[in-house]
């Protein structure tokens, strides 16, 4: 200090002294000036702040002072409630002033209701160098707990210093967490120590839980190991829980295992390559042999080597008339599902064969040769069915007339049963034919009408529906047939021959139940055929006249003797 202002110190105390020791000749009371004060306001004289208990006074001035001092007693960080406390200020002069502060002092922050200077911020962030320096990472979660700060204000912060206060980098996929180079190369350095010595295919999990990898980082480290060739291996299933680390060794071993044994074999198993490690087996065998005609099937991909042989047998079994199973030329592991697919895809194009329970191959000839045991079977039924079943027969056979001989026949059925009933009525004589017809006319019913009106039903009836089929044999009795005749075939398979054969036996067996009937009538063209069924109809006419003759013969024979009683 200077001599000039130590004199300037002693005037001032001397000052102060005569001030102290002086006697005012008028004195203001506590209640004037508080007056005077409330007055000044009022006129807008002073602008001052009063205190919450109104003991005190503040100007604006002293208040961001006042804030500024307890800013720098507190270690540049304070909270604006505890402020509110120790200024005795009502909370809202203390925020607007917060607020002015900050606009004024570009060096000043307002974080969740704290002031918090730059002085503070370089003491947190040579605390987080400390603590990044002892423990090799530290993450923003951390830092948030420990220091009651927003994430992303620790992370601006942060990222302002990195490379000058904070020694240490941040993640490039993950930037809550940050690292020092020391420590970054310990991980690596241990990475590839337990990546060298897998010698077979291990979850990525299982690594990063038993020596304590960080997620994100341990993917970075490895990736940039195997890239730059210092790992040989490979990660399969990407940055999953899933994801497995796959050793180069292991690797060349699986793949010459799955050469040879597809060299060997003509054909690759799922399961196999799932057994081996191969999360996806399909797909890996896809990119493996995109060059070569693999046939893909439910549970294996098959070569053309295997189709050779399957169709070349399918080939010999057709040329010589009989039936073949693949399922014992194919390799244990194939499915019948496997088996259908496999055949459905040789069987494009060929018509003269078809595939029976997923995996037979029968010939048409050897089908055909199946029908024969039948031949005899069906002329026997079909005489017997000639004689016990000639109506259907006779439906069968009988041709669709026109529509003009139809109905000419129906009316030269009519004039003929006319002509019956009315000699039927004269000769009965007398008057109670009269009463008949009378009755007949009025009524329309009784007994005479009952019997026309019957008779119009059996003279004009038409079929109502497709006649019951002649059948030859259900599918089981073709089945017992066959079983006969047919000693090494797989029960399955006959049931599924006798099935296919059950309609062409039918409708073989409905034309030589015809062509015997015919034979049997006598008939053969059509012109003998509408001969002898005219033939049958005039003999049934004929007949039904006479029951109706005698029956009105009984009627009026009755008549007389109860008028005679």
């Amino acid at each position: 200090m200077s001599r000039t202002d130590w004199e300037e110190v002693k005037r001032l105390a001397a000052d102060f002294q005569r001030a102290q020791l002086s006697s005012a000749i008028q004195r203001l009371s506590e209640r004037n000036c508080i007056e005077i004060v409330n007055k000044l306001v009022e006129e807008k004289v002073i602008d001052v702040i009063h205190t919450n208990d109104g003991k005190e006074y503040l100007t604006h001035a002293q208040l961001t002072r006042e804030i500024r001092d307890e800013l720098i007693v507190a270690g540049g960080r304070i909270n604006l409630v505890d402020l509110q406390q120790l200024l005795n200020v009502d909370f809202s002069h203390i925020e607007t002033k917060a607020n002015e502060i900050i606009k004024a002092d570009k060096s000043l922050n307002l974080v969740l209701g704290q002031l918090i200077d730059r002085d503070y911020l370089h003491t947190l962030a040579e605390e987080i160098n400390d603590k990044l320096q002892e423990s090799g990472q530290v993450t923003i979660g951390e830092l948030t707990k420990q220091y009651d700060l927003p994430g992303e204000y620790i992370s601006e912060v942060i990222e302002e210093r990195l490379g000058t206060t904070i020694q240490g980098q941040m993640h490039e996929y993950d930037r809550g967490v940050i690292f020092t180079e020391s420590f970054v190369a310990r991980q690596s350095s241990m990475i590839r120590g337990v990546c060298t010595a897998i010698t077979r295919p291990t979850p990525v999990i299982n690594l990063m839980n038993q020596f304590k990898f960080q997620e994100k980082l341990f993917y970075t480290i490895l990736e940039a190991l195997i890239k730059d060739g210092r790992l040989k291996g490979d990660i399969v299933g990407g940055r999953q829980d899933k994801a497995t680390y796959v050793p180069d060794i292991y690797a060349r071993t699986q793949n010459h295992w799955i050469d040879s044994f597809y060299q060997q074999n003509g054909y690759l198993e799922y399961d196999a390559l799932t057994r081996l490690g191969i999360p996806d087996s399909k797909q890996f065998v896809k990119r493996r042999y995109k060059s070569q005609d693999l046939l893909y099937l439910q549970t294996v991909c098959v070569g053309q080597t295997i189709r050779d042989q399957v169709e070349a047998s399918i080939e010999e079994a057709l040329s010589n008339g009989i039936w073949i199973d693949i399922t014992p030329i194919l390799p244990s592991p194939f499915t019948e599902t496997d088996a259908n697919q496999l055949l459905q895809h040789l069987m494009k194009g060929k018509t003269e064969a078809s595939v029976f329970c997923d995996s037979i191959v029968a010939s048409q000839k050897f089908i055909n040769s199946c029908k024969t045991p039948f031949d005899d079977l069906m002329k026997v039924k079909a005489e017997s069915d000639a004689k016990n079943a000639a109506t259907l027969l006779l439906e069968e056979k009988e041709p669709v007339s026109s529509g003009g001989d139809s109905k000419k026949d129906r009316r030269d059925e009519r004039k003929k049963r006319a002509q019956a009933g009315s000699g039927s009525t004269h000769s009965g004589g007398g008057g109670n034919a009269r009463e008949v017809k009378t009755k007949k006319s009025k009524k329309g019913k009784g007994r005479g009408g009952d019997d026309d009106d019957f008779d119009t039903e059996t003279s004009t009836q038409a079929p109502k529906g497709k006649q019951k089929d002649l059948n030859f044999m259900t599918a089981r009795e073709i089945e017992s047939v066959l079983e006969g005749s047919l000693h090494d075939c797989p029960e399955e398979f006959i049931s599924e021959i006798a099935a296919q054969l059950h309609r062409p036996l039918t409708r073989a067996y409905q034309e030589v139940a015809k062509s015997i009937f015919l034979e049997s009538s006598g008939t053969g063209g059509p012109s003998d055929r509408r001969k002898t069924h005219s033939n049958l109809q005039e003999k049934v006419n004929g007949l039904w006249t006479n029951i109706r003759l005698f029956e009105k013969a009984i009627r009026v024979v009755g008549g007389k003797k109860s008028c005679m009683g």
